[in-house]
């Protein structure tokens, strides 16, 4: 008991030394709502929030429907040897089998994991599902629905999830007395793209290849260094509206796993 009360500490100390100033305003055109437990798509509120969305309602349909069709055109035209890429090779063979994951988190190592972002990709469309801790007491419910996630899960694909959001969700399983499950193989796309796209682009961030390989850029998008202070910021507050463009940034991070995925298995040249 003695170590979770150092950490409640810890996370006093940081909203005491919060600044109050609001967010500077982002344009947004998604529905106002009053709370976040009202957003579109929220499927379970007890507990735990989770918003279940289609990709329909974060991007163009069109779009999202490209996506669903070339990587069925992948997997129909993969080599019969396979991807030279082995998890590659998994995630086109088998999309649906595949579990995008990517975390928000209130900071680096040890840090609470308050979101939680999925994507699944069938022939039927992609759906997103996102576990939001609404205060620091939620979490063990949101790691409990991840270990629910890894079970069905064939293959992980994340973006620098090796190196982050899996040590993190293996050290919160643990500082919160759960045990960690089996893993699946995992797909991370930034080892993949740096052996793709290295020479060929400045860096390899994520939102470089968003733009160089997607061909898509953010407009209004919440910087990844203000996401913690947001999020304590709606813990004091309730107030939803900063914590939605979160919600946003999120759900724009997975579709990209899914059109990086579809770009490497395709062997594309950035623009």
């Amino acid at each position: 008991m003695g170590a979770i009360r150092t950490r409640d500490e810890e996370f006093r100390e940081k909203l005491a030394g919060l600044s109050d100033e609001p967010t500077r305003r982002r344009r947004s055109t998604r529905r106002r709502v009053a709370a976040v437990d009202d957003m579109t798509g929220a499927v379970e509120t007890g507990g735990v929030l989770v918003v279940e969305r289609r990709a329909e309602e974060i991007v163009p349909p069109g779009e999202a429907r490209r996506l669903v069709d070339r990587l069925g055109e992948l997997r129909r035209s993969a080599p019969e040897g396979g991807s030279p890429d082995a998890d590659l090779g998994r995630l086109i063979s088998n999309p649906s089998g595949a579990l995008f994951v990517d975390t928000e988190t209130t900071g680096l190592g040890g840090s609470m994991v308050f979101l939680l972002g999925s994507m699944r990709i069938t022939d039927g469309g992609i759906v997103l599902r996102q576990v939001f801790a609404r205060d620091y007491r939620e979490e063990p419910a949101l790691l409990a629905l991840w270990v629910e996630m890894l079970d069905s899960a064939e293959i992980l694909v994340s973006f620098n999830g090796k190196a982050f959001d899996l040590p993190v969700m293996r050290d919160r399983l643990g500082f919160h007395g759960l045990e960690a499950p089996p893993e699946p193989p995992h797909l991370d796309l930034l080892h993949a793209s740096r052996r793709r796209w290295s020479e060929a682009l400045p860096d390899c961030r994520l939102q470089t290849l968003e733009w160089r390989v997607c061909g898509r850029r953010r407009a209004g998008d919440i910087p990844g260094e203000e996401i913690p202070a947001v999020y304590h910021r709606f813990v004091r507050t309730g107030a939803p509206d900063d914590m939605l463009t979160v919600f946003h940034h999120n759900a724009l991070d997975l579709i990209t796993l899914g059109d990086l995925a579809a770009a490497l298995a395709a062997g594309e040249d950035p623009a």
